[in-house]
């Protein structure tokens, strides 16, 4: 087991105290005279007992701060992979849905194909924001979907014709209660917010989005306000996000 932390000053007297107490037990012990075994055998067993309630106190102390470390995260579960991979994960809370769905990606094929018979029923539950990676940005010619396309070893244009399509395949929801807009910023984590609780993770180098882990956090920790945050700030700036061409719904 690792040593928690480094030993403070207060630590190290106790410890000390106690191997004193050991050290004049042991001695004591083999004086030979019956008083002097009986006072040696108290003071080592004094020694001992404080050394193995001080690594008990110690290493509670330790895991009780990781305990309240995770409770202030919200952190309640970790995935080796995201969308199709964990599918159940997604639909055990989308089932309930009653407030809000935000989602943050790049061309969210998966989320058509696997969902995609689903969004009229989500409108009809709660509000559907859903970002996508602008095909478009910074240039038409080159946009940064293409660079992604080369990370994940897709071919140039994979993503951009994936966010084409979803808005395409999409146009008849939306509306007030389903919308989708287009970032204008460089990809950093993906997001998958139901209610009160949410998906996220990074988005690796050489390596697919959907093999990337996915933690989920709870409303009321910091991880799930500081990405909240993320998400409404890109969602509310239009440098950072744009309405979809209307032409592209057609």
């Amino acid at each position: 087991m690792k040593w928690p932390t480094v030993l403070t000053p207060v630590h190290w007297i106790y410890l000390v105290l106690h191997a004193a107490f050991v050290a004049v037990g042991l001695l004591l012990a083999r004086g030979g005279g019956t008083l002097s075994f009986a006072i040696g055998t108290s003071l080592l067993a004094t020694g001992l007992t404080g050394w193995v309630v001080f690594v008990y106190v110690y290493f509670s102390d330790s895991l009780r701060r990781r305990v309240e470390l995770a409770q202030s995260l919200r952190l309640t579960n970790f995935f080796r992979s995201r969308g199709s991979a964990i599918r159940n994960e997604y639909d055990k809370r989308l089932s309930t849905a009653s407030e809000s769905i935000d989602i943050l990606g790049f061309g969210q094929r998966a989320l058509l194909e696997d969902h995609g018979n689903r969004f009229v029923e989500w409108k009809m539950r709660a509000a559907v924001r859903i970002l996508l990676l602008d095909p478009e940005y910074p240039t038409a010619e080159s946009p940064v979907a293409n660079l992604r396309d080369s990370d994940e070893g897709q071919d140039p244009g994979t993503i951009c014709n994936e966010v084409r399509r979803f808005v395409r395949d999409t146009a008849s929801l939306h509306g007030e209660n389903f919308r989708i807009r287009l970032y204008r910023c460089l990809p950093s984590v993906n997001i998958f917010r139901v209610d009160d609780e949410m998906f996220w993770g990074p988005y690796f180098i050489r390596r697919v989005s959907r093999n990337s882990p996915t933690f989920v956090v709870e409303r009321g920790g910091k991880v799930f306000e500081t990405l909240l945050g993320h998400f409404e700030s890109i969602w509310r700036d239009d440098e950072l996000s744009r309405e979809v061409p209307h032409e592209w719904r057609t």
